[in-house]
């Protein structure tokens, strides 16, 4: 896959980092690719009470420059760098159609997992500096894509949900693949929210 945006993220998985700290690496490596693009950055969050509840530097970002979420009926912005702040699927849907031809970060709670999005999208860990270490291997990401490609009416009951469960059943008994892998994939993938969720059921039924 070709990714169409930079991403960033940082991960939600050390629980001595705090919302603050976690936020102000992704503001900083945000802001930093919008000055080098020369564009105004978006801030998309899942609701507007983290823009006035949230760490002092998402309130700034959300006072100097323009916000949305996945449930406003606003402006519509294209090719911006985005900050995806907690992001909710449907959230990551809309951000990174957003930073299409351009830049994505990404600050992620463990409630929307987004492991397997920073794999496919070589998204860099900014509690490291480097890009996220892709633990698939070649025959994986084969059986991902399967699914990825059985899930073209959003894995709705029949075929294409059945041939996926039966993918499932043997990848998720393989190392280094887990729901968080395969989740955040197919939202690196494009499909919507309604999709991921009914992608989730099946993977908990095959579990």
């Amino acid at each position: 896959m070709t990714t169409t945006y930079t991403a960033a993220w940082v991960p939600d998985d050390n629980p001595e980092r705090g919302w603050d700290e976690a936020a102000e690496l992704a503001v900083a490596w945000l802001l930093e690719q919008s000055r080098n693009l020369n564009l105004q950055p978006v801030l998309v969050t899942p609701t507007k009470q983290q823009r006035h509840s949230g760490p002092a530097v998402i309130r700034s970002f959300a006072q100097t420059y323009e916000a949305t979420t996945s449930r406003s009926r606003g402006a519509q912005f294209r090719q911006r760098p985005v900050l995806a702040y907690v992001p909710d699927y449907g959230d990551m849907e809309l951000a990174t159609s957003y930073a299409h031809n351009s830049v994505l970060a990404v600050v992620e709670s463990r409630t929307h997992p987004l492991l397997g999005w920073a794999m496919e999208t070589q998204a860099v860990d900014l509690t490291t500096g480097s890009p996220t270490a892709d633990t698939r291997s070649p025959e994986q990401r084969r059986e991902l894509e399967s699914i990825h490609d059985y899930g073209n009416n959003g894995w709705t009951k029949g075929f294409g949900a059945d041939m996926s469960a039966a993918v499932l059943s043997d990848l998720l008994r393989q190392d280094g693949i887990d729901k968080d892998v395969i989740v955040g994939y197919m939202v690196a993938r494009g499909h919507d929210q309604h999709s991921i969720a009914r992608l989730a059921k099946i993977i908990d039924s095959a579990c």
